[in-house]
């Protein structure tokens, strides 16, 4: 009996860590997406558990995540973000001082000849 007790305890935590990835890659896309730069692999990598304190002061676990991103397609950044609670408590991604030119189209416009 408690070898079936700490199986479905094993599968809870394993589906907690799941969600939680899940929840982190979408807060990753939306923050680059804000940012005007581009998720790399569209995935996230845990780098971190560890113990903080909620707002009401109970202790929960707080999660870390990196992943990489491009501000112009040829480059790589490192990302990160971290989780509380499922909720997003700090997270940091590249600047870039210009803005991304995006174009409508692909068709150059060439000067006119005077005839």
């Amino acid at each position: 009996m408690l070898a079936v007790i700490l199986l479905l305890a094993a599968l809870a935590l394993w589906q907690n860590a799941l969600k939680a990835r899940d929840l982190a890659r979408a807060l990753g896309h939306d923050l680059c997406a804000k940012a005007g730069v581009q998720l790399l692999d569209q995935s996230v990598s845990l780098a971190g558990v560890g113990f903080a304190r909620n707002a009401e002061g109970h202790l929960r676990l707080r999660r870390n995540y990196r992943f990489e991103v491009s501000l112009d397609g040829h480059d790589r950044h490192r990302g990160g973000l971290t989780m509380l609670d499922g909720r997003l408590l700090a997270w940091s991604l590249p600047v870039t001082d210009t803005q991304p030119v995006v174009r409508s189209s692909n068709v150059i416009e060439l000067p006119r000849r005077a005839n």
